[in-house]
């Protein structure tokens, strides 16, 4: 028995028809989770940005106070990050504000 196989493209995919059988395929892109990149974080701290480093490493994004902050800017700054998915690490001198990549 040979089969009878036709296949009609569509915008998004394809209509295969098998022996008068139609099987409709749509194809769609795979979306990925959205990454919160360096430009977003700068975007979100504009204001802030002549107080701030602003760098990708493997951990996350890192934002780091190059100036002290006081505690009214401190608190602005931190509301924001947490907008962002990241956290203070409290660590001395090297203390800094974590966001982890997407």
């Amino acid at each position: 028995m040979s089969q009878k196989l036709k296949v009609t493209p569509t915008q998004d995919g394809a209509i295969i028809t098998v022996n008068g059988f139609n099987i409709t395929i749509t194809v769609k892109p795979t979306m990925e989770p959205p990454r919160t990149m360096v430009e977003e974080v700068k975007s979100k701290l504009a204001e802030h940005l002549d107080m701030l480093s602003i760098t990708e490493e493997a951990e996350g994004i890192i934002v780091r106070p190059t100036s002290y902050l006081g505690r009214d800017k401190f608190a602005s700054i931190a509301a924001l990050i947490r907008e962002l998915g990241g956290n203070y690490i409290s660590a001395g001198k090297e203390s800094r504000f974590i966001i982890p990549k997407g």
